[in-house]
């Protein structure tokens, strides 16, 4: 019967309706629980980033918790610029995919609406500003509106570095 739907969805074998509710139903009782509060998973992309840059564990669980299988930042940026913020969270955000999918990577839209959530959005210039040479050379590829997440540069790695440095040492 399982084989019978298998062949007539045409789907891989994970994707078949029955063998997908005992999967799900196999994981539920790991989601959330297995993790302690606070401790934060340290996949392999960010004990590199970590080793290259010296932020210790100690100073980035000052910046952030890890509760509930999401990252929650205890420290935030608070620059006087909004050019700077914008660029600040876009790291942190960066920072948080490295946690929870082992990738710095950021999705533009996400920068957007946090931005627009912890007052440094301008609408005016919230692109034009991750097009600016200072800003563009911390990310592989740019940031473009509704645009595919992108991969910090080695540059966006030092600045991210520096910048958990400062939130942790800041009181």
């Amino acid at each position: 019967m399982l084989l019978a739907k298998l062949l007539e969805s045409g789907k891989p074998p994970h994707a078949v309706e029955g063998q997908q509710e005992k999967h799900d139903e196999s994981e539920a009782p790991s989601k959330g629980g297995g993790d302690k509060v606070g401790k934060i998973p340290m996949p392999a992309q960010l004990r590199v980033f970590m080793q290259k840059t010296t932020v210790t564990e100690e100073q980035l669980r000052t910046v952030l918790t890890f509760e509930d299988d999401e990252v929650h930042f205890l420290k935030e940026p608070t620059p006087g610029k909004i050019a700077k913020g914008q660029t600040q969270w876009a790291l942190l955000l960066a920072l948080k995919s490295a946690i929870t999918s082992n990738t710095f990577s950021v999705d533009p839209e996400a920068v957007r609406s946090i931005c627009q959530e912890k007052g440094f959005y301008d609408k005016a210039n919230f692109a034009k500003n991750f097009k600016q040479e200072a800003t563009a050379k911390l990310f592989k590829k740019p940031l473009e509106p509704q645009g595919e997440p992108q991969a910090l540069s080695s540059d966006g790695l030092t600045a991210l570095g520096q910048l958990v440095k400062t939130l942790a040492g800041a009181s």
